[in-house]
């Protein structure tokens, strides 16, 4: 076994996650010593071996030919790591209950550990709740969009009713990331909602119904520490200018500078989640009022990059694995 030196990076990410490989090649080529881990690889290809002291959980963690002292990692990147695998041949029941005791066990012994963390695994689960992400906002001092949560068919009808009257379209979202399982991802496109979509299926679950924001353009806000990358994305067809996730090939990309009052609500919004990375996106109506959308505590960005050379998202967090400062 090759046991890394003090101050070892993490990387725990899926074996086909691309946009981690310009950030641990930067790392790399610093001298710092960087392990990628996948979470997939526990129980079966990775071992724990902990015990708790007075000062907290301590131990090694055996990946591959390496062993990680827990006690000498200086941060973690925790980005988009696999489900837990687990033997087919083990029965549903099993198979539930051993992932879940994996869970519990790897993940509180490794969030336990007084490192960096971009960001920790609890503090991304914090914001996978839209509605708690808005009144977040809201409370922070951002703006949001006219919004309610329902399964009441008469408050949505009347709720797009009294926006149809003052001139304004009603949009529907999902309010989680969409239909996934080993054989399906699919996201749910922002749709227009008229009186007439409005019937009792509205009862059939929570319901997530807004205002449709008038748009110059949207801002995808990335967030590395102290450091702020915005993106302007401006769309190009009516499709786009709905939803801009549906036509990529329709945009035009260009940087941007973040107004000091956005900037200070995204900072207390990051405070609030505990976030060290973040993804945020807004709405620039055409007098430059930005509105929040949502946060991604685990966003994409690498796209941004390919569009915007030289933006620096990966050299920012480069930076922030390389120091390992916790504030």
């Amino acid at each position: 076994m090759v046991t890394p030196p003090s101050g070892t990076i993490v990387v725990v990410t899926s074996p086909d996650d691309a946009t981690v490989d310009p950030v641990v090649l930067d790392l790399t080529e610093r001298g710092e010593h960087v392990v990628r881990f996948d979470t997939a690889d526990f129980p079966g290809r990775a071992v724990l071996a902990s015990s708790l002291t007075g000062g907290g959980w301590g131990g090694t963690l055996h990946v591959g030919t390496r062993t990680l002292d827990l006690t000498r990692i200086k941060s973690w990147w925790w980005r988009r790591p696999s489900e837990f695998r687990l033997p087919d041949e083990w029965d549903d029941t099993t198979r539930k209950f051993a992932a879940s005791e994996a869970r519990a066990g790897l993940l509180g012994v490794l969030g336990s550990v007084p490192a960096l963390w971009v960001n920790h695994p609890l503090a991304n689960m914090s914001t996978n709740y839209k509605p708690l992400q808005l009144a977040a906002a809201a409370r922070v001092g951002l703006d949001i969009p006219d919004t309610i949560i329902t399964t009441d068919v008469v408050q949505a009808k009347a709720f797009v009713q009294a926006h149809h009257a003052g001139g304004r379209q009603v949009i529907y979202k999902a309010l989680g990331g969409g239909v996934r399982s080993e054989s399906l991802a699919a996201t749910v496109p922002t749709t227009v909602v008229d009186v007439g979509d409005v019937d009792a299926s509205i009862g059939s679950t929570a319901v997530l119904l807004q205002e449709r924001i008038v748009k110059a353009h949207e801002v995808r806000l990335t967030v590395v520490g102290p450091h702020m990358f915005a993106v302007a994305i401006e769309a190009h067809t009516e499709e786009s200018r709905l939803d801009f996730r549906v036509d990529y090939g329709s945009l035009t990309y260009r940087v941007v500078d973040v107004p000091g009052v956005v900037a200070a609500g995204v900072r207390a919004l990051m405070s609030v989640f505990h976030l060290y990375y973040g993804a945020i996106d807004f709405a620039v109506q055409p007098d430059g009022q930005w509105v929040f959308f949502e946060i991604n505590a685990n966003g994409q960005y690498r796209w941004l990059e390919k569009k915007c050379v030289g933006l620096g998202i990966s050299k920012a967090l480069a930076d922030a694995l390389a120091d390992g400062k916790m504030s």
